[in-house]
């Protein structure tokens, strides 16, 4: 009897994204995901980021700047439909 084997896809359905940081929030499958991709881009500690209690999961209904003099709005789902390629990246940095 053949065995049915069962894949398990992930797709832009599962993206979610982390604040990891003041600063930055990386959108990923999760959380382990996005620190190890945002610490191999930055080089920062795991004691420069929250603690994995600390990190927030931004609502994809959040809206953020879409460009640097703050004059419009985007959903971040729109941000991640757009820029989703398989791959986490920095979805929201926020200056301070």
């Amino acid at each position: 009897m053949n065995k049915l084997e069962v894949i398990d896809e992930k797709g832009l359905q599962d993206v979610m994204v982390f604040r990891l940081c003041d600063s930055d929030a990386v959108a990923a499958y999760s959380q382990e995901e996005a620190r190890t991709f945002y610490k191999e881009l930055t080089g920062v500690k795991d004691d420069e980021l929250f603690t994995d209690d600390e990190v927030e999961i931004i609502s994809l209904d959040s809206e953020i700047w879409d460009d640097e003099d703050k004059t419009i709005k985007k959903k971040l789902k729109d941000v991640v439909n757009e820029q989703w390629d398989g791959e986490p990246f920095i979805a929201v940095s926020w200056d301070y």
